[in-house]
């Protein structure tokens, strides 16, 4: 089955049973407006509120709601399931990490009087017992912490308002923190291949190849 087969058939049966997680909409517009004053760029203001959010906005605030919502529950699944106290530690700081940006993000959408999306599952199981291995789990974190970031850096590119702006990059700065920690503890364990990489041409120079 190819994914995009799969992800419809399993929206269609979350649509069915009424745990779709439906994406926020705005009224359709019906005519063309122009940004008139550099204060549309501007997120700061003391004297005046701030403009709406612009569907570029909403979307990637939605985005990453999603994702981060996804990732919380991973890493408290991933956390519930190792028996290292370390990388049980790094899971839940994981959580914490997400659910706190989940907030940030939400506190945006709701400000603009815009529903935040919420998740579709009911809970997380009781079992205990590892379905993956340390290995996997670790490397799915720190992927999905790569994807995050890059997810921030297209977010701050698009959205027009500073103050948005500005919490992205500083929110990016705790995930790449994360992301660091995180790689600490799979070199440390032994399990980080290292990629193709060029020759050392400086310390080719110094190797002399003997006769024999």
């Amino acid at each position: 089955m190819k994914p995009s087969e799969l992800f419809e058939r399993s929206s269609k049966i979350s649509l069915s049973k009424g745990v779709f997680t439906r994406a926020p909409y705005i009224a359709y517009p019906t005519k063309t407006d122009y940004v008139d004053t550099k204060k549309y760029l501007s997120g700061f203001t003391l004297f005046s509120e701030q403009r709406p959010l612009n569907a570029i906005e909403i979307s990637h605030l939605f985005l990453n709601i999603q994702t981060n919502l996804i990732g919380s529950k991973l890493a408290t699944s991933f956390a519930q399931g190792t028996s290292r106290e370390n990388i049980r530690k790094w899971m839940l700081r994981g959580r914490d990490i997400l659910q706190k940006h989940i907030q940030v993000f939400t506190k945006a959408l709701i400000n603009n009087d815009i529903h935040a999306p919420f998740p579709s599952d009911v809970s997380i199981t009781d079992s205990t017992t590892p379905p993956f291995s340390d290995k996997l789990t670790m490397f799915h974190m720190s992927f999905m912490s790569t994807a995050g970031t890059g997810n921030y850096a297209t977010a701050a590119a698009a959205s027009q308002r500073s103050d948005l702006i500005l919490n992205y990059n500083r929110l990016s700065l705790e995930i790449a923190q994360y992301a660091k920690d995180g790689a600490d503890i799979v070199i440390s364990n032994a399990w980080l291949e290292q990629p193709p990489s060029t020759k050392d041409k400086e310390q080719l120079t110094k190797k002399k190849d003997t006769m024999k």
